[in-house]
């Protein structure tokens, strides 16, 4: 059966604008490995740079409003066709950050190709959450 989109919520015991640092504080996300490059406004690009240069994720940004919400595309590697559209909501109540995301694909997945993702995902919030002591 395939699939058409990865979804996550997780709730991180800390508030909003410490979870934001993960798309955008170069020294937080070097401790995942690499960091995102973007202007951070509607429009333009985004990607995921490793630690040697490596760009490994490229796309744009559709939707931003900081410590909240971010959405951007996902583009095939090769090309600037859409893959997927990632959506990051994130709420705080009470100092603790409720984060959802959404990974929404273009043309369906196999259950595999769902199963590596949803691993990647997960692998990468227990990054976040460990960098922030929620481990």
């Amino acid at each position: 059966m395939s699939k058409t989109a990865v979804n996550l919520t997780v709730v991180i015991d800390a508030p909003a604008a410490q979870v934001w640092r993960m798309f955008n504080d170069p020294a937080f996300t070097r401790q995942m490995g690499g960091e995102y490059v973007s202007g951070w406004t509607v429009g333009a690009p985004i990607g995921w740079h490793g630690e040697d240069g490596t760009m490994f994720t490229d796309g744009s940004i559709l939707k931003i409003e900081p410590n909240k919400l971010l959405q951007h595309t996902l583009f095939h590697p090769d090309t600037t066709d859409v893959l997927a559209t990632i959506t990051y909501e994130l709420s705080e109540k009470d100092g603790k950050t409720t984060m959802k995301i959404c990974e929404r694909f273009e043309e369906p997945i196999s259950e595999d190709e769902y199963d590596d993702a949803l691993g990647g995902w997960e692998a990468a919030l227990d990054a976040v959450k460990e960098l922030l002591g929620n481990a």
